[in-house]
């Protein structure tokens, strides 16, 4: 989920042209004819819709990142293509940092660290007292026992920059990683697919990519300029991993950030529901889950499902 006006999982170890809506089935009539095969039977099979929304729900997909990181994404035609966020599959090192930088992980591995260190500190300057007692400065021992406790008192000093070091250097391998790495695709009845042709959509925080799977269920595009305030809808989505929770709430009206439209919704937008579906009563998708506003409740946004490429379940 990004955060406007605004992690690393532990230390050291994401306006086109409109489309006609696809005849829309009655709100919580689900399709009388199950689809005959394919990913689509099985689905119906072990999850039948009782609504609209369950139809959606059973294209609706979990992402999990190599680095600790959860997102949605849902498919949009029967040959599995998926669309989510960018930021959801991307790496991005710099935001990282800033997580690392800012969590409490980092505060309290350096707390340990530098208590570890004077203890030991304590102990040397202990020894080198005694040392100087019974046999003076100048004796070996004394100044062995100086030399160990000055680099201590260095090490100490250097502690912060240090970890900071090490932060950097994990982020940086993690990056390198992330360009091979594979994702783990789950649906709704646990079937899981590992995914890593990856295709990012230029300027927007939009992401696809194919599941090796066929016949797959699928939600409809609807026409996200003909939403009306005060209009019904629906998320679908993993929030804090809780796989496939629905949350409802409002069309509160459309927000524009330079030449880019966002849906702006009271529907809860949690972090793992970002890339998911933003639908109607009827189960259709108009917009993209991505970003909610900082220091509120009940404000976020979503992408016009018309900005998603043409071609891409089109």
């Amino acid at each position: 989920m990004l955060v406007i006006g605004g992690a690393l999982a532990a230390l050291l170890g994401r306006e086109a042209p409109e489309v006609a809506p696809a005849p829309a089935q009655a709100a919580g009539s689900p399709s009388l004819t199950p689809p005959a095969s394919g990913l689509a039977a099985q689905l119906s099979a072990s999850h039948p819709p009782g609504n609209s929304i369950e139809t959606a729900r059973n294209a609706t997909v979990f992402i999990q990142t190599p680095w600790g990181s959860m997102g949605s994404g849902f498919i949009v035609d029967a040959d599995c293509r998926v669309v989510t966020n960018r930021h959801v599959l991307q790496f991005d090192s710099a935001s990282a940092l800033r997580a690392a930088e800012q969590s409490p992980l980092i505060a309290k591995e350096l707390h340990r660290r530098q208590t570890e260190l004077m203890a030991d500190l304590k102990a040397l300057n202990a020894k080198y007292r005694e040392e100087v007692r019974q046999n003076g400065k100048g004796s070996g021992a004394a100044m062995t026992l100086k030399l160990k406790i000055d680099a201590l008192q260095e090490d100490i000093r250097a502690l912060p920059d240090s970890v900071r070091e090490a932060v950097r250097d994990n982020i940086s391998k993690t990056e390198l990683y992330a360009r091979t790495a594979k994702y783990k695709v789950s649906l709704v009845d646990g079937t899981a697919f590992d995914v890593h042709q990856i295709e990012y959509v230029d300027q927007r925080d939009l992401a696809t990519f194919r599941l090796p799977a066929a016949n797959c269920p699928y939600i409809k595009p609807g026409q996200s300029a003909q939403l009306r305030q005060g209009e019904r809808l629906y998320t679908i989505g993993s929030p804090s991993g809780l796989t496939y929770t629905v949350t409802a709430g409002i069309f509160s009206g459309y927000r524009q950030e330079g030449d880019r439209r966002y849906l702006q919704t009271d529907a809860p937008i949690n972090p793992g529901n970002s890339g998911g579906p933003l639908i109607t009563e009827v189960g259709e998708v108009v917009g993209i889950n991505t970003a909610v506003l900082l220091g509120t409740q009940g404000i976020g946004f979503a992408i016009p499902v018309e900005d998603v490429p043409d071609g891409v379940g089109r």
